[in-house]
């Protein structure tokens, strides 16, 4: 290993677990928090509101889903389950993924920002330090999930995430054009910003 990880947290994961300790991961499995619902037989999406803080503390709490890493537009990065642990973030594919959250619409309409693209690739090569993930183990949420359902007479699916308009040819070519062993930190926000909020950051 010619590199050290830096990524260095203030504290521990805090957010809770759904099964065991595990002893590996393999594949990344990147959502967004907005998703779809139906509202008056219209297909309707959340919004996504509030920063990575907002919804690290919802995860936290949240008595039976989990997620390892929170991303906000502003491309603060915090950690929720450890990744030591399994989380439930992806039906069928907790046991052995690591599940990224991205703080976004996720409608395939709102844009991905430079900052939170930037440190999700930051992210990534950290997670890829760690683990043997292949640039091919690295999905959305929609790749995994198939499930549908019923929105004035028609049939959506049930996770469409990251979004139609999520730049993957950037995310993986970003990725594996660095060693995997090599994280190199993205930070986007002012030091005084992280001090406020705690940021568990590089």
């Amino acid at each position: 290993m010619t590199a050290a990880v830096v990524l260095t947290l203030s504290g521990p994961a805090e957010g809770t677990s759904s099964g065991a300790r595990r002893e590996y991961a393999d594949s990344i499995i990147v959502h967004t928090i907005g998703g779809p619902s139906c509202e008056a037989g219209k297909l309707a999406f959340s919004g996504a509101p509030g920063d990575a803080q907002r919804w690290k503390e919802f995860f936290d709490r949240h008595p039976f889903l989990g997620i390892h890493w929170v991303v906000d537009r502003d491309g603060l990065t915090l950690a929720s389950t450890p990744e030591d642990r399994v989380a439930n973030h992806a039906l069928d594919n907790n046991a052995s993924s690591i599940g990224i959250e991205l703080v976004h619409e996720g409608d395939g309409i709102e844009p991905f920002g430079k900052r939170q693209i930037d440190a999700l690739i930051g992210l990534l090569k950290s997670i890829r330090s760690r683990h043997q993930v292949p640039i091919a183990n690295i999905k959305g949420h929609s790749e995994v999930d198939a499930r549908t359902f019923a929105c004035g007479h028609r049939l959506y699916r049930t996770k469409m995430d990251p979004g139609a308009n999520f730049p993957w040819a950037r995310v993986r070519a970003a990725v594996q054009s660095g060693s995997a062993l090599v994280a190199k930190p993205a930070p986007s926000l002012q030091p005084q910003r992280r001090k406020q909020l705690g940021a568990r950051l590089w």
